[in-house]
């Protein structure tokens, strides 16, 4: 039985993709040639050589080309600027390719994308940290386009803010999302948080971010059979009956959210 992905099931409308080639003209121009280069990429890490290890990434299939010419089109478009980190490009490109899938678009290309990302983290910030630096003079002091309203309801936001811990992995409060003990680690200082992988699973997941600071995640307060938690909206202490899946309603803003507390 094939493998399925927590994000298999997104389609957009039509009127999206006319709405993305209008306002990132520049960007919709070059993802057909990034799409391509991601799944032949996929197809190489497939194979195996007589040791039995994976070929890896190789430049010849194209696709280092074709993230800088997709990041030189970001500046072009607005939606990278000058002093934009290389964090924050990756996170530009896995919204992208996660809205070129759901225009209809090949599922192995979005499956390397997430192996480059996520299990290949560190080479993932190298690359764009050079390139970056190679395009960003073609910001010119531009300011960011990214909450232009047609782009950030193309772009819209796949997970938040707000993170809840349990004994088996982490939980967005907001969106959808659960991520195993064994998809994560946990770094210190000098960036407390938890690196976001995928190693054991191999579901990479494109709606999470590669990377969630230790301060957005939240533990359960648990006493006398009660449970105390955020509002991921308002911040408020919000306090509830203790289940191992709780719904909870903040008192001051009305936001309703479910989490699991063990």
């Amino acid at each position: 039985m094939a493998q399925t992905y927590p994000f298999e099931h997104i389609r957009a409308s039509p009127h999206e993709l006319e709405l993305f080639k209008k306002v990132l003209p520049n960007v919709s121009k070059e993802m057909p040639e990034y799409f391509r280069t991601m799944e032949v990429a996929n197809k190489s890490i497939a194979q195996k050589n007589m040791f039995g290890n994976p070929l890896g990434i190789r430049q010849d299939l194209g696709f280092e080309n074709a993230v800088k010419v997709l990041l030189i089109a970001c500046f072009n478009d607005g939606i990278l600027t000058q002093g934009d980190t290389a964090l924050q490009a990756i996170d530009i490109f896995r919204a992208l390719t996660l809205k070129w899938y759901a225009f209809g678009n090949k599922l192995d290309s979005c499956l390397y994308f997430g192996y480059f990302a996520y299990s290949c983290h560190p080479n993932a910030l190298s690359l764009f940290s050079d390139h970056l630096k190679q395009s960003e003079f073609l910001a010119g002091g531009a300011k960011s386009r990214l909450n232009h309203p047609d782009i950030a309801q193309l772009l819209a936001p796949t997970y938040s803010n707000a993170w809840f811990k349990t004994t088996t992995g982490l939980g967005d409060k907001l969106h959808p999302l659960l991520i195993s003990d064994g998809d994560v680690t946990k770094t210190g200082l000098p960036r407390p948080g938890y690196l976001v992988h995928f190693r054991s699973s191999r579901q990479f997941d494109l709606r999470a971010p590669t990377f969630i600071e230790m301060d957005l995640v939240e533990t359960p307060v648990i006493r006398d059979a009660k449970v105390i938690v955020t509002c991921p909206q308002c911040s408020q202490k919000c306090r509830g009956n203790l289940f191992k899946q709780i719904e909870m309603t903040c008192p001051t803003c009305k936001t309703t959210w479910k989490q699991f507390t063990s």
